[in-house]
């Protein structure tokens, strides 16, 4: 039996290792378990345990993160799978196999920048990404598989069941409005959001920071606010931790430069990107910089398949191009999605685990 850990820094990073641990647990030369990082300044390890625990899954618990480094390392894994590779030395024994399922697909500029030589091997999703690695001097062995957490949206039962969940209007198109943390456009959207939003099922999945840090406590403030006074709006709780079925029960996307708008190109459906943003007073007086060292601008470049928005209240006419016109992006669409998504058939986690099997039996 192949024993597997996988480490999670934040809840977010589940529905990128849930697709490929439930493969393995069907493959059955497989055992699976969790653990995720104890930060006394959040409390998202007590929403993870109980959201494995409710899975089904094996969730290494401990009180201190001493002791549950010392936890992980006892069982001496086989594989240890890290949503980004910081740290991986003291999480993971020598032989382990130490492998990345890089948590976001994004425009941070981390994407690239995350080396850990620690790390064996990188499953990423298309072979744009790996050249782009590969040209910027990464040398972890990178693998194409495509990106497992997409697997979710071959669940053709999602739309339904989530707009009987929300009590969604059959009648009216969806959108769905997934802000990043920061710097975000929730803050210059305010109310006007939901009044321009009428005729529209709003779902709202804020960033899982919005939830649990302290500091963004005013976003996650005004949309339950904003749920209660407008029948149209609905809020998607923090336990709600994978934005995937959403894609499903959704006609269009409205966010920032941010992992989402790429993730959403494998439904087909349009992508509205908000252009402005809400920056501290030193991002402000220092925007190119801050900008350049956040952002990568070759994947700022690809979001050319979007519609963009300029001002909160352009919403109505971007929406309206967006559904009425979508014909003309699809094409561009496409071309962006096997360009940057690679093979979106469901079936990137199985590849991951061809792949691991055959590095395992290459060591024995």
């Amino acid at each position: 039996m192949i024993t597997v850990l996988f480490h999670l820094h934040h809840l977010y990073y589940l529905p990128q290792f849930l697709p490929v641990a439930q493969a393995m647990e069907r493959d059955g030369n497989f055992k699976v378990f969790y653990s995720t990082v104890i930060d006394k300044s959040r409390n998202d390890y007590g929403w993870t345990c109980k959201i494995i625990g409710d899975l089904g899954g094996n969730f290494i618990t401990a009180e201190s993160e001493k002791e549950r480094i010392e936890k992980i390392l006892k069982p001496n894994f086989d594989v240890v799978v890290f949503g980004k590779s910081g740290g991986a030395e003291k999480y993971c024994n020598p032989s382990a196999l130490a492998v990345l399922l890089y948590h976001g697909i994004g425009v941070k500029k981390c994407y690239y920048t995350d080396y850990n030589p620690r790390i064996d091997v990188r499953y990423i999703e298309s072979q744009y990404r790996l050249d782009e690695l590969r040209r910027r001097g990464i040398m972890t062995e990178l693998v194409v598989t495509g990106f497992p957490k997409l697997d979710l949206l071959g669940d053709r039962t999602a739309r339904e069941q989530y707009f009987e969940k929300y009590r969604l209007h059959n009648n009216r198109p969806t959108i769905l409005y997934a802000p990043t943390f920061y710097p975000s456009s929730i803050e210059v959207f305010g109310e006007i959001l939901a009044e321009q939003t009428r005729d529209f099922n709003l779902v709202v999945k804020l960033h899982h920071f919005a939830w649990l840090m302290k500091k963004y406590h005013h976003q996650r403030e005004l949309w339950q606010v904003l749920s209660q006074k407008y029948e149209h709006v609905r809020l998607v709780p923090v336990e709600e931790y994978n934005i995937v079925p959403f894609f499903s029960c959704s006609d269009v996307l409205l966010t920032e430069a941010s992992s989402t708008a790429f993730e959403y190109l494998a439904t087909g459906k349009p992508v509205i990107v908000a252009d402005f943003v809400k920056l501290r007073w030193k991002h402000r007086l220092f925007r190119k910089s801050f900008e350049r060292r956040r952002l990568d601008a070759t994947i700022i470049d690809e979001l050319d398949f979007a519609y963009h928005l300029e001002k909160p209240h352009e919403l109505g006419k971007v929406l309206q191009a967006a559904l009425s016109d979508s014909q003309n992006k699809k094409a561009l669409i496409s071309l962006k999605r096997d360009l940057l998504l690679g093979n979106v058939d469901g079936k990137a986690a199985a590849r991951v685990i061809i792949d691991l099997k055959q590095r395992l039996q290459a060591r024995r």
